[in-house]
């Protein structure tokens, strides 16, 4: 939805020239229902955990007006095992749904392009390249909100060493995938033997020095190169480390699109227009940051007033593997099994 004042036209809706439909051969439209679907799924998802954490800061409140807003945002859990079960059951269902979604969701964005006639788009690598890409971008943003809030927050005793480290490795896995489907696109370009694409590859993106050479070799970089670090265990669990490179796999992700937009339009049938290269205007530069302002202001928010990670689900987990229960166990150890039966008889 580039253009964002035209939304109502994803609808029918009644007008003076009849009833209007629109086009549902559309990967346009199959965004709108995409996305809308996924946005609904992931909100249930994100709430329907937060369910007893509202309760437990509604039953802790002092005051009777957060008492009562903690109440409505509750919806009255009280805790009881038919709430549980519930909590449970639809929470494997919505898990069930997103799985799926995940897959659907990015495969439909990805058609938006391969369904076209572009040289650079109309590709069928498009769909698992977007689900990697997708997946490589959201580890990369998470881990560095991550380090933040776990520092700001001090909550290094339950975002341990061991999470980012595997977080590390999903990243370094999908940054593989999405080198693996750059190098097949340039592949593919060659091996068809596809003029066309030849020239959208190998001239506008691969060659350095082409107009914009630089932002593939960045994208390049930032995206299959500076991930590979993480193949060392010593660089997967440095905080400072994992902090620069999930900014420079951001970085390297928007590279990606401006690539995949730019690279492949900038150049259209008419070479008498070749000369005017893409540069963005000052309306797209502000609506571009005002989406980083809009999602901090909500993180910021939420950061504020929101449990930031399950406490309910902390809790589950600390009666297993806490450190009370670690000493319980080793206390355990210790005893003979004579003392161990006298005590627990009393």
């Amino acid at each position: 939805m580039g253009r964002v004042w035209m939304a109502f036209f994803v609808m029918p809706y009644p007008n003076t020239r009849g009833p209007l439909w629109v086009n549902f051969n559309s990967p346009l439209l199959w965004d709108v229902f995409a996305i809308s679907t996924y946005f609904t799924v992931s909100l249930l998802f994100w709430y329907s955990g937060l369910l007893p954490d509202f309760a437990t800061v509604r039953d802790r409140a002092k005051t009777k007006l957060r008492k009562k807003l903690y109440g409505i945002a509750s919806f009255g859990w009280t805790g009881s095992t038919k709430h549980w079960q519930r909590h449970e059951s639809l929470s494997l269902v919505l898990a069930g749904l997103a799985t799926p979604l995940v897959l659907s969701v990015h495969t439909i964005v990805s058609f938006d392009f391969a369904t076209s006639v572009i040289p650079g788009w109309h590709t069928t690598i498009f769909p698992p390249y977007f689900v990697a890409g997708a997946i490589f971008s959201g580890f990369a943003m998470v881990q560095t909100l991550l380090l933040i809030t776990r520092k700001v927050l001090n909550l290094e005793d339950y975002i341990t060493i061991g999470h980012i480290e595997a977080m590390n490795k999903v990243i370094v896995l999908t940054g593989s995938i999405v080198g693996c489907a750059y190098l097949t696109e340039l592949f593919m370009a060659f091996y068809s033997q596809n003029q066309y694409e030849n020239y959208a590859f190998f001239y506008s993106r691969a060659n350095f020095f082409s107009p914009y050479g630089w932002a593939y070799y960045s994208m390049m970089f930032c995206n299959v190169v500076s991930p590979q670090i993480f193949w060392f265990r010593k660089m997967r669990r440095n905080l400072w480390v994992t902090m620069f490179l999930s900014i420079v796999v951001n970085v390297g992700m928007w590279f990606e699109r401006f690539v995949i937009i730019v690279t492949s339009l900038y150049r259209d049938y008419l070479p008498s227009s070749w000369p005017v290269y893409y540069s963005p205007t000052i309306w797209e530069i502000g609506f571009y940051v005002g989406t980083f302002g809009l999602f901090f202001t909500c993180y910021f928010l939420f950061s504020k007033y929101f449990p930031v990670i399950a406490t309910a689900e902390i809790k589950h987990i600390l009666k297993v593997s806490g450190e009370s229960y670690k000493d319980n166990m080793e206390k355990i150890e210790v005893r003979s099994p004579d003392e161990f039966a006298h005590e627990y008889a009393h």
